[in-house]
């Protein structure tokens, strides 16, 4: 019986191996103690091809059970500990900057006022994105190309970086220029990174490699494009620990200030962070970063706030967070453009008395009374009887006429008043009791305004980095002159007053 293929192909490997150990000089093999992994070299086209491989960025899927397709989009259920930035950037991968386009359409879409306050359990609706032919979204330039990442229902979600993004150099530069404020080089200015033994010299173009100034001493260098090999950074590392290295671009914002925050040796570093300021109107700060140097920051009034968005805050925030001990950094930060006063008016009825807030009311509709006005219950022609009532204040407005008047407590008084709605006037009765909440609430229901007394919003925009609420009534209605009418009887100090101004609202006091 012959042997069959498989068994003459296994004798012949083994006899292989036998003849290639055999001529083999035993001394041919290396210590396995210095033996140096080739991907830490980054040298050969082979080890390029690795790392590139090991550098790629892990990015983590949605979890199935928090987030479902729709016919609109995909559905994410907020868990312990998210934020939209979070949701985008970490179970999307997509950068600072990337978010930042993208957020705004998703808090209109599900009307988020504030986007740090989200609530465990809460249903987002994350919209598809309107994509141009070329795969681009409209208002936004190509600079580097997100990789697309497949959503639920096959959804591509696909971001460029934003049209008023920095370039790398500008970004760079701006962020020298704040470090050195927040942490000032050594006298002579900071050094590049050089490494003097014997085995070897290493030095590192600070052009490429920038350095930065660190709490003890200590060094930060930037390691922008990743492109220093694993085997340099641990040479680094080995022979000089003051050194740390951040793996990360200026062009990242926030992640990159994050990781040169972290490497700072600073005494605290809190990330997200919100303040308010005094409870109706409140005055809410937020900030990427709020930064101790030391334990004594606080003591000291001696707090640091950084953002790393390109929207500053108002000049009045400023000022205010100054006096407040607080001293701002915004690096990427645009110029604001002047407001030209026609986000909406406030109108504010400080005064008691009932007809002063009447006024204030109708004003801000552009309605101008006629005051203590006698109006016929009876003409003098039927039966030689003439009764006449007094309307505090008549107007007419969309062809109907309206009364509003005091009720003294004579039923005589109110059942006058009731025939005149048998007349067709529209009557709203005022009690002497009444304060401004209910004087509105009667008169924009006898005017058929829909309203409703709420702390609202008035920050004109998202991305502010602050956000004011304020009790009153907002009237939206297309029929009115002036969009954005605000109603309140708060007094608003300065600080208010000059933000209101600068975010482009007008304010009638009265």
């Amino acid at each position: 019986m012959f042997p069959s293929d498989r068994y003459l192909r296994t004798i012949l490997l083994v006899s292989g191996l036998f003849m290639m150990s055999s001529v083999l000089p035993v001394s041919a093999a290396m210590d396995p103690r210095f033996e140096i992994d080739p991907r830490t070299l980054g040298v050969s086209a082979a080890s390029k091809k690795i790392e590139k491989s090991d550098r790629r960025p892990k990015r983590r899927r949605m979890v199935k059970s928090s987030a479902t397709a729709s016919g609109e989009g995909v559905v994410y259920t907020v868990k312990p500990g998210d934020n939209l930035f979070k949701v985008l950037m970490q179970d999307y991968g997509l950068s600072n900057d990337e978010a930042e386009t993208f957020i705004e359409e998703i808090c209109r879409e599900n009307n988020i006022y504030d986007i740090r306050r989200l609530k465990i359990g809460q249903k987002i609706v994350i919209p598809p994105l309107r994509r141009r032919v070329d795969g681009t979204i409209p208002g936004v330039h190509s600079r580097q190309q997100v990789a697309a990442k497949p959503l639920a229902g096959g959804q591509i979600l696909r971001l460029n970086s934003p049209e008023t993004a920095l370039s790398e150099r500008e970004a760079s530069t701006r962020v020298r220029e704040t470090w050195n404020k927040l942490l000032p080089p050594p006298a002579g200015g900071q050094k590049p990174i050089q490494l003097q033994t014997l085995p070897f010299s290493l030095t590192l173009d600070p052009q490429r490699y920038p350095v930065f100034a660190a709490m003890d001493n200590g060094k930060i260098m930037v390691d922008m494009n990743s492109s220093i090999p694993p085997l340099v950074k641990a040479l680094i590392s080995e022979k000089d620990p003051s050194v740390r290295i951040v793996s990360e671009s200026p062009l990242n914002g926030k992640r990159f200030l994050s990781a040169m925050l972290d490497s700072a040796g600073f005494y605290s570093v809190e990330e997200n962070f919100s303040m308010d300021f005094g409870s109706d109107p409140k005055l809410t700060i937020h900030t990427d970063f709020k930064i101790e140097k030391t334990p004594e920051s606080l003591i000291r009034q001696e707090l640091l706030l950084m953002n790393a968005g390109r929207s500053p805050f108002p000049r009045v925030i400023r000022e205010f967070l100054k006096k407040e001990g607080f001293t701002v950094y915004e690096p990427f930060a645009a110029h604001k453009p002047a407001t030209t006063g026609t986000t909406g008016r406030v109108y504010q009825a400080t005064s008691k008395k009932q007809s002063d807030m009447i006024d204030v009311l109708l004003s801000s509709i552009s309605i101008i009374p006629d005051k203590n006005r006698r109006l016929d219950v009876f003409a003098g022609d039927n039966n030689g009887i003439s009764l006449s009532v007094k309307a505090e204040r008549y107007f007419e407005r969309g062809g109907e006429r309206y009364v509003v008047s005091s009720f003294d407590g004579d039923p005589i008084t109110y059942t006058l008043y009731r025939i005149l709605e048998t007349k067709g006037y529209q009557v709203a009765i005022l009690d002497a009791t009444d304060d401004f909440r209910k004087v509105s609430e009667k008169l924009l229901s006898c005017l058929r305004i829909p309203s409703t007394y709420a702390q609202h919003e008035l920050t004109p925009e998202m991305g502010t980095g602050y956000s004011l609420h304020m009790s009153g009534f907002k009237l939206e209605n297309p029929d009115f002159p002036v969009a954005g009418v605000f109603l309140t009887n708060l007094e608003l100090d300065r600080v208010i007053r000059d933000l209101l101004a600068e975010d482009g609202y007008s304010i009638i006091a009265k």
